[in-house]
Parts: structure tokens; C-alpha cells; sequence
């Protein structure tokens, strides 16, 4: 069966589930000011190459909220086994809306619900019209539940930050055994560790997935059950199990509520009469960019929205090539001998800005204040000309 061709393609982020993984990939980035930046560059790569492989018409940030949410209010050990996050990784969550503010892209998040149960609000609200195809970016797996055949999409971390993969519905089935709508189901009876959901002990992986193979839905197991034992039995369910489950009814129902994506937050939410794509500017990414001394995404920024054909604020169809602007790369040389092969990236990164003459005035003056000038104009500019010969 051919897959259908939708007029909007609408990315949703899990910011939180990403600047997790980022995190703990790249724990020791920092910039020359001290200021933890490894979550913020690992957001941004990612975002970068959401944009560049999956070019959406839409794209949306959901966070989680520093308040209790409703399952820890009802159940106290939910995720309890979860280390506290650090002090650096909180300062780049906050530090983080400033990167989706210089993207434009909006914010969602709520208090009392975690970023997965927006994510799955916004999806049943987008998923209403068929011609929306909604692409999930997440870290973790939890909202895998929400895919639905080839409209709803969980695009993920496989390890790291490079490895990645795109579930739709046959996926999740060639992985799991079932479609992704009893994923909830299974961790009713099997529990999942990482949120500390305590399941029905002594269920596993195995004889969860076979249960939910014969059976479907937990409330379907339970009615079979009350229904005729003994009709269960002799589907294959050992008595030891039959007994195991009689007697945690309530943990499973509590557990698959627990790991239930919640489709009904109150949200006041209405697709922009624009693409993300209209309204884009690159200044401010840059500027931000340059804040964080994310020198290579600089580059890659301009090759990505170059591609898509983007040039909104900045310079994207300005001659970039590093022969232009050797002289402001012996200048920079000059002033940080550390960078001893200065990229055009670093220049824009150093003087905040990609427009030559600016950058030129910025170095100019860095290079006087240090009174380097005439080393500048004297010795290093008359050998350019040796240089590229």
C-alpha cells in the first residue's frame, strides 16, 4: 500500500527528553565564560538536522514544568528512581526557550502535565486533519503510543545523538509484536522501570507481549478472565500467571493509567495562517549562535537554510568562501593566535555578525585596542598576496 501524500508535514519536540540525552552526550562543552552550553548545542544540532532532513511547514516545542504533575499527585514514587537533574542541566533547560524564540518557533507546556502529554494533546488536535502528517522528535520512547499508521510518526534517538530512527505503526509492530496503541497496555502489565510503573509483578517482556497478542487491551484480559477461567487457560495463560493477575488487577489498571499520554490537556492552540518557513529569520539564530560559540552550527545554519531555500535576515546568498575574507581571518589570527586556521564561521562567531564590513569594523578596532595595527597592516595584510600564489 502506497504511503499518502500530506500537504503539511508539523514537527513537535520533546525539548526536555532531548536536552537530557544532549546532556549527558556532551557533559564537559562549556564556553570561554564558564557557561554550560553541551544540552544547548545537542538541541540545536538536532534542530538543524530536523529541519534539513524532514523541511516541516510547522514546528512546535513542548517542555515539561518544574510543578508536580498529576502522577507524581496520585502515585508519590512515580519516577522516583530518577537521578535530581544537575544545577547545569536546569541553567540550559531555562537557557534553552532562548534558542526556540530565536528560531520562532512556539512553546507549549503546562503545569501539572509533562511535555509528552502537550505533545499528545497537539497530535489528536493536528491528527483531525488528514492531510496533516505529524512528525514526534523525542528522546525516549514513551510516545511511541501515539502512532498511528503513517501520519503520526516518532522520529528518535537510537544512542547518542547521531543515531536515529523514524517509527511509523509497522515499526512499531515489527518491534513490539503489537500496534502501538497497546504499548500502554503492556506497560500496565509489565511496568517500566525508568518511570518506576511497578506493572503486575511477575510479568515480564515475554508473557506481557503474549497477553496483549491473545487478548488486546489489560480491560479485555480482565473481562476474559471473569468471564471463564477457564477459557483463558486454555489459551495458553498458565495458571500461575491467571493467579498472578487476579490478584493485581488494580496495579495494572493503575499502571496503564499511569503510562497513558494524556489527549485532553487544555491547550488554546490554532495553526499559524503562516508556515514556519515565512515568518523564519536568520539574524537572531545567529546572534544566539554566536553567543554560545557554537562556531560549527554557524556554518552549518547557512548550508541548511540555503538548501531549503530560506535566506530570511541573513546573508545566505553572500560568497562566503574563505579567500574573501582572509584578511579578516588574519586579523582574527592575530588577536586569538589560538585559532590558528580561522574558519569564516569563526569570524561571524567572534564579531557577531556575517555582513563583512561589520565583521571588519569589529576587528579593526579589537586589533587597535590591542595595538596591533601596524603588525596587521604593515606585515601580515602585504603577504596575502604570497599567501595565495
Amino acid at each position: 500500500m502506497a504511503k499518502k501524500s500530506y500537504q503539511r508535514k508539523i514537527v513537535l519536540i520533546d525539548a526536555h527528553a532531548i536536552l537530557h540525552r544532549a546532556y549527558h552526550a556532551l557533559p564537559d562543552f562549556s564556553s570561554r565564560e564558564g557557561e554550560p552550553t553541551g544540552a544547548l548545542y545537542g538541541l540545536s544540532a538536532m534542530l538543524l538536522r530536523l529541519i534539513d532532513e524532514l523541511k516541516p511547514d510547522y514546528i512546535f516545542a513542548c517542555y515539561d514544568r518544574p510543578e508536580p504533575t498529576f502522577r507524581k499527585q496520585v502515585y508519590e514514587d512515580y519516577k522516583a528512581g530518577r537521578a535530581k537533574a544537575e544545577p547545569e542541566l536546569i541553567a540550559q533547560i531555562i537557557r534553552s526557550r532562548d534558542i526556540f524564540q530565536a528560531f520562532q518557533i512556539p512553546i507549549y507546556d503546562q503545569p501539572g502535565l509533562e511535555a509528552d502529554d502537550i505533545i499528545g494533546t497537539l497530535t489528536y488536535i493536528l491528527a483531525q486533519d488528514k492531510d496533516n502528517q505529524v512528525v514526534i522528535a523525542s528522546g525516549d520512547m514513551d510516545t511511541l503510543q501515539l502512532v498511528r499508521e503513517d501520519q503520526v510518526l516518532v522520529f528518535t534517538l537510537k544512542k547518542g545523538l547521531n543515531d536515529t530512527i523514524t517509527y511509523d505503526e509497522r515499526m512499531v509492530k515489527e518491534r513490539y509484536g503489537f500496534a502501538p496503541r497497546f504499548l500502554i497496555d503492556y506497560k500496565g502489565l509489565r511496568g517500566d522501570p525508568s518511570d518506576n510503573i511497578i506493572g503486575v509483578p511477575g510479568i515480564g517482556e515475554k508473557t506481557a507481549t503474549d497477553l496483549i497478542k491473545e487478548f488486546g487491551t489489560i480491560e479485555n484480559l480482565y473481562q476474559a478472565i471473569k468471564t471463564n477461567e477457564a477459557k483463558v487457560i486454555d489459551k495458553g495463560v498458565k495458571s500461575r500467571i491467571l493467579e498472578i493477575l487476579k490478584a493485581n488487577e488494580e496495579e495494572a489498571l493503575f499502571s496503564k493509567a499511569l503510562a497513558t499520554v494524556r489527549l485532553d490537556a487544555k491547550i488554546d492552540f490554532v495553526l499559524p495562517a503562516e508556515t514556519w518557513q515565512k515568518t523564519f529569520d536568520l539574524a537572531p539564530v545567529e546572534k544566539i549562535f554566536s553567543q554560545l560559540e557554537f562556531r560549527s552550527l554557524i556554518g552549518r545554519l547557512q548550508k541548511v537554510f540555503s538548501a531549503v531555500g530560506q535566506r530570511g535576515g541573513g546573508e545566505t546568498g553572500k560568497d562566503v568562501s574563505l579567500e574573501n575574507w582572509r584578511p579578516l581571518a588574519i586579523a582574527l589570527w592575530l588577536i586569538n593566535s589560538d585559532l590558528t586556521n580561522p574558519k569564516v564561521e569563526d569570524i561571524w562567531s567572534y564579531t557577531g555578525s556575517q555582513d563583512y564590513e561589520l565583521s571588519k569594523k569589529k576587528l579593526l578596532a579589537d586589533l587597535d585596542k590591542l595595538g596591533l595595527t601596524k603588525v596587521y597592516q604593515e606585515i601580515e595584510l602585504p603577504l596575502v598576496p604570497i599567501i595565495k600564489s
